[in-house]
């Protein structure tokens, strides 16, 4: 009933909690390149958008007056978890996900088959019901499918394009490259403390189970073998906690307190996003998260510790690659490796480059900063399509009396148009 504003585009991410990901860096692209367009970012967090309006953008509580009638108004719709990062009862006719992570590891309904092979069966029936129950009573919370609710998904290679497709079903994705990997090009003015010798060692796992498993106690185990290496090669590292494990920060704090060449950065200090942090990073340190493969785009060095994969593999996720080929880099089982390769990257950052340049091609169809770019490209194609989509049945000249209804097809719309 209300009509829709072209020029207005609502952003958000995370299910509203963090400022990051493509939708943030497509925001900030909008924001300074696109005049016309009225870029809101929507959040269910209080200090994104005090953040947010501290720096002179448009930003408004999710649920609040101006959160839903700016939502009623807004044309596109951004996200990149799905409707929950905006505002999942009033949403935009034509909305894009952004996705969140190349599927290394199985997601959407291809993660639902393999945990439903691990779960019990009489658990699994039971959640069935109640969520069934839930949607009847609830409509708004039942969530149509995947490839009908968003217009157009991006990806960055045609390898990731097939593997969305094949995790959600028949949905329309796009190669653009992803907006998140211009900071990694530099496309982006982006703060980064001055250069020194000092090495910036970035140590990134990702969850178990949602959180529900907790890493810290593995992460600890030995970590103190790895603090006089540092100071040997004058390097600091940061780890990052996921935000499924950030309530584990504190304990994993106070296991590294005392030790000068490691820090815990805690989510609130970069409201979630970390791709500063990888831009100034000259080594990476991860485990099964598809961060790497955006890190791939800078060809630095790698360190993978994956530790408790054989339990990862068998009760939480299978890979939709062999992990040990798609991987490259050192594979470490206990921080005393970990150390050890440090010191050789430090030493030779070159070891393993031809691997990380063959997998960067692999991945990456576009390393030229300009993802943004092609996103938004997509975003007034698909407006195009749906505003002729739109106009009323006419007679072609050409073809003597038969109705059409020009759709995707400019070449006959133009003429008549004009």
């Amino acid at each position: 009933m209300i009509p829709k504003d072209d020029h207005i585009w609502i952003f958000g991410a995370w299910d509203g909690q963090k400022y990051s990901d493509n939708p943030k860096w497509l925001y900030e692209y909008v924001n300074t390149r696109l005049p016309d367009v009225r870029a809101i970012w929507l959040s269910k967090n209080k200090a994104v958008i005090e953040k947010l309006k501290q720096g002179g953008l448009e930003a408004y509580y999710t649920y609040s007056l101006k959160g839903y009638r700016h939502s009623a108004r807004a044309k596109i719709g951004v996200v990149c978890i799905g409707i929950e990062d905006i505002n999942r009862f009033v949403l935009p006719p034509v909305l894009i996900n952004t996705w969140h992570g190349t599927p290394i590891k199985k997601v959407g309904k291809e993660v639902e088959l393999f945990r439903a092979k691990t779960e019990n069966t009489s658990t699994k029936a039971l959640t069935d019901s109640i969520r069934m129950i839930w949607f009847k009573l609830l409509p708004f919370f039942d969530p149509p499918s995947k490839d009908k609710r968003y217009s157009l998904y991006i990806a960055g290679s045609r390898i990731e394009a097939d593997l969305l497709r094949k995790s959600f079903g028949n949905i329309n994705v796009k190669v653009t490259g992803l907006p998140r990997n211009d900071v990694l090009c530099g496309t982006f003015d982006i703060a980064i403390a001055e250069k020194s010798n000092t090495k910036h060692v970035l140590y990134l796992p990702t969850h178990r189970f949602e959180g529900k498993q907790r890493i810290m106690p593995r992460i600890a185990d030995g970590i103190e073998k790895v603090e006089c290496v540092l100071g040997v090669v004058n390097a600091k590292l940061v780890i990052k906690l996921h935000a499924y494990n950030q309530y584990e920060a504190d304990a994993l704090s106070e296991v590294v307190y005392g030790l000068h060449n490691i820090a815990i950065l805690p989510d609130n200090e970069t409201l979630g996003d970390i791709y500063p942090l990888l831009k100034s990073a000259d080594i990476l340190i991860t485990d099964y998260s598809s961060v790497y493969v955006d890190y791939l785009v800078t060809e630095k060095p790698i360190i993978f510790f994956p530790f408790g994969l054989d339990q990862y593999l068998s009760k939480e996720r299978a890979f939709n690659f062999y992990y040990m080929s798609m991987t490259p880099g050192p594979k470490c089982w206990d921080w005393e490796s970990v150390a050890l390769w440090i010191k050789r990257f430090c030493e030779d950052p070159s070891l393993y480059l031809e691997e990380r340049v063959r997998l960067k091609s692999f991945f990456h169809a576009f390393d030229d900063g300009r993802n943004c770019e092609r996103v938004v490209e997509a975003i007034d194609e698909i407006q195009a399509e749906k505003r002729m989509g739109d106009v009323p049945a006419v007679y072609h000249a050409a073809d003597c009396g038969n109705l059409v209804r020009p759709r995707r097809c400019r070449e006959i719309w133009k003429p008549m148009h004009k």
